[in-house]
């Protein structure tokens, strides 16, 4: 619990008495000056590590005014080291005790957001990088460098020589004041060592972020760069307070704008998508710093109410023997037809001391020109190019398909419930009835006429059938965007398939040499094979989709079944009550 007390507040003013501006403040966790780096990693990221290495990812980012202890929490000094070094020490002690059975592949990026601009801290001279989204949603820093490594002192290293290039400057608030947001992420990709036909990899990204201090200007005496640095600084902060203020909204599906920052952009994920997050909030004990320590708890507050979708990277690669199998032979036909045809080309044009296929490619090789070599590399560049897009653009519908399978199976469990409670409602109003009838066969016919019914049950719906309703909104927007997107992208895939068919055509009459021309057939042959192996996966997906669907409405059919039984049950006994009692009456 966190107290907020207003310092120019008079306890004699009786006009003021019931305007306090004193606040309570309810958090997971709450420090005073006493606590050590040891305490506050243990009781905030510590966590993290065995959820990252079983694939979930994880961001820890501290916030608050400029000046409150934002870099020494995270990165810390040599004699008492900070989130940073912790965290890589505990994550890759993990790994140690894992590594017999399973594969690690650890990498890590740098970089600083400065005047919404974006540096590689590890290769300044790389100019400034931009923002790309890919096919999934995730939000990627084209040009980035990433460098594998093996230990935590290999991070630190680089880590070290990443915040010597950072930008820090001193101001009348701070002395070390960061200029800019600092971004360090972790990427951890783990295989198993035995291989299996069904093989999972797991991959995780750690975001360790070091934000820069609000501040404001009357209190830093900030001019010329100095000034506008600190209002590049402030607009993303406020950018990630509009984030976390809608984000926090209990009722409506208010629009998130991620993009008025490339803060918020780059912590979208963390914010409200695919990640266990947490956020150390930073105040100063000051009474001057009362206005800035009252937003920070503010926006911390909030921030505890975002929900997040938190779900494991998984990666099952299916091996199956049969399917590739067939496909190899195909290609091994393939082959000895190429074979048979390039040595009847030989026979046609050498002697026979020259049949061999060697000495047939050293002379193609001699009498072929420098053009014809550059036509034949360019149409292999262009087919490549054209076969790579078209299996992204696949493996981006499969995705899609995906997750449209995902959010269809979470619509049905919602509509299963809002059925539920309707039959249930329907069931308490059929019951409240047969009693009000019972009750009316035991009274004289007097007292039925003038017998008043109770009000029936109450029917008003469940915090839990509210929520399934709000759910299911969201849902068939989310497909709705879904389907777009997959319309989009079946669209780009017929055109790019359209046009590696065109320069198919364009092989016999742009390429002069037969062996070339056949060279680039098998080419065209693989690839089709590949994108035909694709599609069969994703046909198999959506098999398994349709049998988890029928399963589903099978079991509600049985729930259903069950429930039916259970009325002609009660109506049976209820009848035969009524017909007992009619007799009794018939007999007095």
């Amino acid at each position: 619990m966190v107290v907020l007390m207003n310092p120019m507040e008079d306890p004699d003013n009786i006009l003021r008495a019931n305007r306090s501006r004193e606040k309570t403040y309810m958090f997971d966790v709450a420090f005073d000056y006493s606590a050590n780096q040891e305490e506050v990693y243990r009781a905030t990221t510590k966590g993290l590590i065995e959820g990252l290495i079983s694939g979930y990812n994880a961001t820890v980012f501290a916030f608050g005014p400029t000046g409150c202890g934002k870099t020494y929490t995270m990165l810390g000094t040599d004699r008492e080291p900070g989130i940073y070094v912790h965290t890589l020490n505990d994550l890759f002690k993990a790994i140690e005790e894992t590594r017999d059975d399973m594969q690690y592949n650890i990498s890590m990026s740098y970089l600083e957001i400065y005047n919404e601009m974006i540096r590689d801290l590890l290769n300044p001279s790389s100019g400034f990088l931009d923002l790309r989204e890919d096919s999934k949603g995730v939000i990627q820093v084209a040009g980035i460098t990433e460098v594998c490594t093996i230990n935590a002192r290999e991070i630190m290293e680089l880590l070290m020589k990443g915040n010597k290039q950072r930008s820090q400057e001193p101001t009348a608030a701070n002395k070390t004041s960061s200029r800019s947001h600092a971004v360090l992420q972790v990427a951890v990709r783990q295989t198993s060592r035995c291989r299996d036909l069904l093989q999972e990899v797991r991959f995780a990204r750690l975001f360790m972020i070091d934000l820069a201090g609000s501040e404001r200007a009357s209190q830093t005496q900030n001019r010329g760069q100095r000034l506008k640095e600190g209002a590049h600084i402030n607009r993303s902060l406020l950018a990630l307070g509009n984030c976390i203020n809608a984000l926090s909204e209990k009722h409506g599906n208010k629009y998130v704008n991620y993009r008025d920052s490339k803060l918020t952009r780059l912590l979208k994920d963390s914010l409200g998508g695919n990640s266990r997050t947490v956020m150390i909030a930073h105040i100063s004990p000051a009474s001057l710093a009362f206005e800035e320590s009252r937003n920070t708890l503010s926006y911390a507050d909030r921030a505890k109410s975002i929900r997040t979708r938190v779900k494991r990277n998984l990666l099952n690669v299916s091996y199956h023997i049969a399917q590739y199998t067939n496909i190899i032979s195909d290609l091994r036909s393939e082959i000895q037809r190429l074979k048979k045809k390039i040595a009847n080309q030989a026979g046609r044009q050498l002697n026979s001391d020259r049949a061999d296929i060697r000495h047939v490619q050293v002379e193609v090789q001699a009498h072929s020109t420098q053009a014809s070599r550059a036509e034949m590399d360019q149409l292999r560049e262009q087919l490549l190019e054209a076969f790579r897009s078209q299996m992204e653009l696949r493996r981006s519908l499969m995705e899609l398909d995906n997750n449209n399978m995902e959010i269809q199976m979470d619509a049905s469990k919602h509509l299963l419930t809002i059925a539920d409670w309707e039959q249930e409602r329907s069931h308490r109003r059929r019951k409240w009835r047969a009693e009000r009838r019972k009750e009316s066969f035991s009274k004289e016919e007097s007292e039925k006429d003038s017998y008043c019914p109770e009000s029936p049950p109450d029917s008003t719906e469940t915090q839990e059938v509210a929520m399934a309703r709000e759910n299911l909104v969201t849902l068939i927007a989310e497909q709705n965007k879904i389907r777009k997107q997959k319309a989009l992208l079946e669209r780009c895939f017929m055109e790019l398939r359209e046009r590696a068919r065109r320069l198919e055509e364009l092989l016999p009459h742009r390429v002069s040499s037969e062996e070339q021309r056949e060279v680039l057939g098998l080419l065209c042959k693989v690839h089709e094979l590949e994108i035909e192996n694709a599609e069969m996966q994703s046909h198999a997906l959506l098999k398994d989709n349709m049998i988890r669907q029928k399963n589903f409405v099978v079991q509600r059919f049985e729930q259903h079944r069950h429930l039916c039984d259970e009325l002609i049950q009660q109506q049976r006994r209820f009848i035969e009550g009524v017909t007992k009692h009619y007799f009794l009456f018939i007999l007095h």
